[in-house]
């Protein structure tokens, strides 16, 4: 997945991040609360914080990210990048497996849904994107795509 974006806050509280909703079973949709979700913050300003307590880092796509964890009616991980960046390009597998490891998530989930937003918690703020891509599955030989490693849904279909 890659983006790139300038930042808007005037002053304000937020952040900006891809979400990933996370299910048990592969026929889920916006109607299924999702047993896991998963946070990737890019950015954040005015002391925005995620949800739940600290129990860890990683170095993934370059970067350092502080790892934590909370509950709002299913689990929620979230990676906040130490330093700020309005442009990145990542694998966001590295990210749910970087979880699986370390056991809180298992490895037979399926992804229902990626987004990539903002939070605004107070004030005025939004990312303006300058390009946006996603890219399903893992570069296979001679450029072939394959399955990601944690399942995935589109139209309907589940892929692994």
């Amino acid at each position: 997945m890659s983006w790139d974006f300038s930042v808007f806050v005037n002053p304000g509280v937020m952040n900006v991040a891809h979400d990933l909703r996370l299910h048990d079973k592969n026929t889920a949709d916006w109607q299924d609360q999702p047993t896991d979700e998963v946070m990737i913050r890019l950015d954040r300003r005015g002391g925005a914080g995620p949800l739940g307590t600290e129990y860890g880092s990683v170095s993934l796509g370059g970067a350092m990210w502080d790892l934590c964890r909370g509950d709002i009616g299913w689990n929620v991980y979230s990676f906040v990048r130490r330093t700020n960046t309005t442009g990145a390009t990542l694998d966001l597998d590295d990210f749910t497996q970087a979880l699986v490891r370390r056991k809180p998530l298992s490895n037979d989930k399926h992804v229902s849904g990626i987004g990539s937003a903002t939070e605004v918690f107070k004030g005025k703020g939004r990312p303006d994107t300058k390009s946006y891509a996603v890219t399903i599955g893992r570069p296979g030989p001679r450029g072939v795509v394959g399955p990601p490693r944690i399942g995935y849904q589109r139209s309907g279909s589940t892929h692994r």
